[in-house]
């Protein structure tokens, strides 16, 4: 123990200078303005941050007010009002005819969907992999 105090008081006499302590504040002092520094931009990256998703929202807010804006003058309009009046209405302009047409015959995509379909053994599928319709037509 008394070989300890001695190795302390030795490293004190060497190392405990006025020049060696006034380096140890200013490392300090420049430790801290680092670090207050750092943590000053990462703030003011944060707070960038919520600005520009604030100024987002309200550009998408304002885009959202002008599609309004344009709906309720179309729907306020004599063209949308005879539109309507048309359809739910059934009304009809001077001059017009109505003509009903018959319902549209079937499409073929949608009989080819309904359409029991043939499955192919695996060996009939591997020749269709590597030979394409070739073997079909055969």
């Amino acid at each position: 123990m008394h070989m300890l105090l001695k190795q302390a008081r030795h490293f004190m006499r060497m190392h405990a200078t006025m020049e060696n302590g006034v380096l140890l504040v200013a490392a300090l002092i420049a430790a801290s303005l680092l670090w207050n520094t750092v943590n000053s931009l990462q703030r003011n990256f944060q707070l960038q941050q919520q600005v520009d998703l604030t100024k987002q929202e309200n550009e998408l807010i304002a885009l959202e007010n002008d599609t309004l804006e344009f709906q309720k003058r179309y729907y306020q309009s004599s063209e949308y009002m005879e539109l309507m009046a048309r359809e739910k209405l059934n009304k009809i302009a001077p001059g017009e005819r109505v003509i009903i047409l018959p319902p549209a015959p079937e499409a073929e995509a949608e009989r080819a969907a309904r359409a029991p379909r043939q499955e192919r053994t695996n060996f009939e599928q591997w020749l269709y992999f590597f030979f394409g319709e070739q073997k079909e037509q055969r």
